[in-house]
């Protein structure tokens, strides 16, 4: 509004001049024109839209449907085919996948290998529906790539596009049942596997855990030898061991790594 006022008000102005010199041409307006003519009302133009409101474009998740039957393929990718933010891809374009959707009666070998190739050709992120989870190792899913677990009886289509959406954009959805597996396995795994060796779950010893502890208390070498009873040399072959099995920098690094995973 104010910026056709402004307009307007160019108008009139260039109208009044004419008016009063006449016009440069020769014929058009003269001296004589009377000025109310240029303060005559004149139609509103229509106001320009604003580019302030225009609305951004919907970032799209790609996707990669693999059902154990066509039919199923079939149903699902009418669905998201009508999404704004899926984007559908071919099964021969895993490379481009942000998420791969495996649909299948249970996790076996076979699924477990087609989800190995899957995350060998990108780094997709899996939402898998099924019957039953099965006897598999849950974890194992978890380290190629699975994120959410949706049971067939209950995974509508909006929740199935709900649920790639999610694990595109960096979530995860697991129902309670198999949040409550993944818990228990962790802690076998811990207790079965990583304790008889003095690992943490992070896959530190123990008395790594303890020399970074020290370190992150600000102690020098010498301080912490004295603490754990050790030699210095016993202290820095422990750091050096760490540091070099898991490619860390210095102490500083080595602190970090630990607190991000949650050991100190």
């Amino acid at each position: 509004m104010r910026r056709e006022t402004i307009l307007d008000a160019e108008v009139v102005f260039t109208d009044v001049l004419s008016a009063e010199h006449g016009d440069p041409h020769g014929d058009a307006r003269t001296c004589e024109a009377p000025v109310k003519d240029a303060l005559a009302p004149r139609a509103v133009r229509p106001a320009r839209p604003d580019s302030a409101f225009v609305v951004p474009s919907i970032s799209r998740v790609h996707l990669v449907i693999q059902a154990s039957d066509p039919l199923t393929y079939a149903g699902l990718s009418q669905h998201v085919a009508r999404r704004p933010d899926i984007e559908l891809l071919p099964t021969d374009r895993l490379a481009d996948a942000d998420v791969v959707a495996v649909v299948a009666t249970t996790v076996t070998p076979r699924v477990m290998e087609q989800m190995r190739r899957a995350a060998g050709d990108g780094d997709p992120r899996f939402v898998l529906v099924l019957e039953r989870f099965g006897d598999l190792d849950l974890l194992a899913a978890v380290e190629i790539g699975a994120v959410s677990v949706l049971w067939w009886a209950e995974a509508t289509s909006d929740r199935f596009a709900q649920a790639v959406v999610t694990a595109g954009r960096g979530g995860s959805e697991l129902p309670p049942d198999v949040q409550a597996r993944l818990v228990t396995d962790v802690a076998e795994l811990q207790r079965e596997l990583l304790a008889p060796l003095g690992l943490t779950p992070g896959g530190l010893s123990r008395r790594e855990v303890d020399v970074l502890r020290w370190i992150a208390d600000g102690r020098d070498t010498a301080e912490i030898a004295r603490k754990m009873l050790y030699s210095e040399r016993t202290v820095k072959g422990i750091l050096y061991g760490l540091m070099s099995r898991l490619h860390l920098k210095n102490r500083s690094h080595a602190v970090a790594y630990a607190l991000r995973a949650g050991i100190l």
